[in-house]
């Protein structure tokens, strides 16, 4: 991530384009939508059946033509005309239709289209976004040409056809667009300046002849012109800054109350310090507003924006104008660096960070984090004031903890974290810039780690709920439980495991024991040594009865099966497998159907970080053939995640793929610091030398005309899919070529560059 490139104006002159005064003036903004409803059916542009005006159903498409042409004045000459317009380009428009012609009229003025198919679906519901597409058309604005479909959510703010400033950074359409929105939009119209006459959009109506001056001033969409009125204009509206909005850590707007002429300097700084300067850049400019992007902002600090000697389109002067707002931060980060992704308060004393990147122990030093309140610093990780965990369930989680006093229910807090922090990619938070985020405290007590139920989940295995999530290594060690029946007879253990799924993640253990229990009778457990994720509270040597109450369970089973290529098969199951019977090839094995002779997988993939529920198979060359019928047959022996045995050989049929095993490439290469990247294969590879050999891998680049190459300083091995390079450095925005020499597959298929196959990837290091 770049730093340092915003300029601080110490003077800044901003010449805005003073309006012409006319004898239009702007409609009311506080206007109710009966009052916008009553002047638009005035003017006979919005109307309604014996007074119902249906604001609440959705306009039809049909409709929003309808009201186009009467924006316009235009719908006597429609109606006279009606045959000529009513043979549309649209297959979909019946030419009988009532709303033909309409749709016909904009359709040659070129304020309609049709969607990619040429429809035009007239009796489908508009959306928000359609729609003022339409009426900047009535305006005389053209798509591709004075904006695009991606920003006609800013320029319809830019115009005044909406008014909140969401609409500056919006980007989700409204499908539940009503009438009564499209009011709003419409009333707003009428006082905006049309391109092709340069009046307001109302003189289209005056000009057909549907609206006389007289009836215009009556309707407040003109005045006369007086030096009375002049002088009031003048002397009665001081300048003010309306609205100032933060969308985000590094951008805002703030809106003026009239039409702005010059600027003669802005200065933005922390209002408990006035030499704590906030640096900005202005980046876009209107007559009412003015767009800033700024340096990070601290969450939480509050800032101060000063202007000074303001200059209306009127030549008034006020000489201070002042604004205040908090610093923010994104409630979610998405970023492909490592960054706090969102934080998600638990309590008055702890946090859950989620990050970018999956975390490790590096992320239980303290040190690395400060949390702040309003701004400046509460409490130090350096000074031994917070503690942090990392969740094993989750590994993108850290959780922080105060060691001591509570935070207080809707105050607004940060958590900075130091650019020394690395992930488990091996790069550092936010490439070594540190990274800060805000969240809002909320209450409740940290309750003591306690067991909440026990309970059978069947005959063979125990269901233990607790309200925290548990420490995961301490939790797995059967030697921490002692299980015995009312006899007080001991009942071995086998297995241990953490739910590592859904919303009881890390906070359910199951125990599977080496006998079956008896159903209705009594059971003791006893927990001999167990703590929380945090490991700061434990369980010690505290015993819970139980009746042995269950029900019977669906055992494991063969969903379906995927062929890949003829030698690697795709085998999905109805639960997640135990992770060592899962990999053992003696489990698998394959048949022609009505034959005897079997073969089995040279290799078996099981990764749950790939797919919990995904087994794959490696076959060797020449064992399947093209397209033939086999049966795949699994051990009884092969167990769920709980311990549980299939019970029973599962079989299920499959067709070889026609498909010839292809060679390994890298799908894609993503830049996660200034000096690694995350590479993505379309194959699996194996963990092998040649594939974590820096010497394997090269970057080419050019520089001024000169070619360079350089080798990753080291591999890191994340997943058979996934490989991290790490670099001394990249640099922004120069195109590299990231090429491979040898890669190994999983199954040990050795693949060379050869002139059939790509052997690079293209990426450039973009600024965050």
């Amino acid at each position: 991530m770049k730093k340092g490139r915003a300029v601080f104006a110490l003077v800044l002159i901003l010449s805005l384009l003073a309006s012409t005064q006319t004898l239009s003036i702007a409609l009311s903004s506080t206007a109710t939508q009966a009052e916008k409803v009553k002047l638009l059916s005035e003017l006979s542009i919005f109307i309604g059946s014996n007074g119902d005006y249906r604001l609440n159903d959705k306009l039809s498409r049909s409709e929003a033509a309808a009201l186009a042409v009467r924006m316009m004045g235009k719908e006597l000459n429609v109606l006279l005309n009606s045959e000529s317009y009513s043979n549309t380009p649209y297959p979909d428009v019946d030419p009988s239709h009532w709303y033909a012609a309409y749709v016909g009229f904009c359709t040659k003025e070129g304020i309609l289209s049709g969607d990619t198919s040429g429809l035009y679906k007239p009796n489908e519901f508009i959306t928000e976004k359609a729609f003022l597409k339409i009426i900047l058309g009535v305006l005389g604005y053209e798509i591709n040409k004075d904006y695009t479909w991606v920003d006609l959510f800013k320029k319809a703010f830019e115009v005044g056809l909406v008014t909140e400033l969401s609409y500056i950074v919006k980007e989700d359409d409204n499908l539940d667009f009503k009438r009564g929105d499209a009011v709003n939009v419409m009333y707003n119209a009428l006082t905006l300046e049309a391109i092709d006459t340069k009046m307001q959009l109302f003189h289209k109506l005056i000009d057909s002849g549907l609206l006389t001056k007289e009836k215009a001033i009556q309707l407040g969409l003109m005045q006369e012109e007086t030096e009375e009125n002049t002088e009031v204009n003048k002397d009665e509206l001081p300048t003010e800054i309306d609205e100032l909005l933060v969308f985000d850590e590094t951008n805002l707007s703030f809106v003026f109350n009239e039409d702005i002429k010059s600027i003669e300097k802005i200065k933005m700084y922390e209002t408990h310090n006035k030499k704590n300067l906030l640096k900005f850049n202005i980046g876009q400019i209107e007559e009412n507003y003015i767009l800033m992007t700024t340096d990070r902002q601290t969450p939480g600090m509050e800032y101060t924006i000063e202007l000074q000697n303001i200059e209306d389109t009127e030549e008034n002067i006020i000489e201070n104008l002042y604004a205040t707002f908090f610093g923010t931060a994104s409630e979610k980060v998405e970023s492909d660096f490592f960054r706090i992704q969102k934080i998600e308060p638990i309590n008055e004393r702890s946090v859950k960070l989620y990050f970018t990147h999956p975390v490790n122990l590096n992320a239980e030093n303290s040190i690395y984090y400060t949390i702040k309140k309003d701004g400046y610093p509460f409490m130090y990780g350096e000074k031994d004031q917070l503690l942090a965990r990392t969740i094993n369930s989750e590994k993108y989680c850290v959780m922080l903890t105060l060691k001591s006093g509570t935070f207080t229910k809707g105050t607004r807090y940060s958590v900075e974290i130091s650019g020394d922090m690395t992930s488990a990619y091996g790069v550092d938070m936010n490439d070594g810039y540190g990274d800060e985020m805000l969240f809002v405290a909320v209450d409740g007590q940290s309750q003591s780690f306690k067991l909440m139920d026990i309970a059978p989940y069947d005959n063979e295995t125990l269901r233990l709920t607790f309200n925290k999530e548990v420490n995961m290594f301490l939790a797995q060690q059967i030697y921490n439980f002692y299980l015995t029946d009312q006899k007080n007879q001991p009942i071995p253990i086998k297995k241990v495991t953490v739910e590592t799924q859904g919303d009881e993640n890390g906070k359910v253990l199951y125990i599977s024991m080496g006998e079956t229990i008896k159903k209705d009778d009594k059971y003791y457990l006893t927990i001999n040594n167990l703590n929380d994720a945090t490991k700061q509270e434990y369980i010690t040597e505290i015993t819970y009865s139980f009746i042995a109450e269950y029900e019977t369970t669906d055992r494991l089973s063969m969903i379906r099966i995927t062929p890949i290529d003829v030698q690697t098969i795709d085998v999905y199951f109805s639960d997640m497998l135990d992770m060592e019977t899962a990999v053992r090839s003696d489990y698998y094995n394959v048949t022609l159907r009505n034959g005897n002779a079997s073969v089995y997988p040279q290799i078996v993939l099981y990764d749950r970080d790939i797919h919990p529920y995904k087994v794959t198979l490696f076959f060797n060359r020449g064992d399947l053939t093209e397209r033939r019928e086999y049966e795949l047959r699994v051990s009884y022996e092969l167990q769920d995640y709980l311990g549980t045995p299939a019970g029973e050989t599962l079989k299920s049929r499959f067709n070889a793929s026609p498909k010839q095993k292809e060679n390994p490439s890298i799908e894609a290469v993503t830049p996660i610091s200034s000096d690694a990247v995350l590479l993505s294969f379309t194959r699996e590879l194996a963990f092998s030398q040649t594939n974590l050999s820096p010497e394997n891998y090269t970057v080419e680049y050019n520089i001024n005309g000169v070619n360079y190459r350089k080798a990753p300083l080291s591999v890191i091995y994340i997943n058979s899919r996934t490989l991290v390079l790490k670099f001394d450095k990249l640099e922004y925005d120069i195109p590299y070529t990231l090429k491979f020499a040898t890669l190994v597959d999983y199954s040990g298929d050795s693949f060379k560059v050869t002139g059939q196959g790509t052997n690079y990837v293209e990426f450039k290091l973009k600024e965050k």
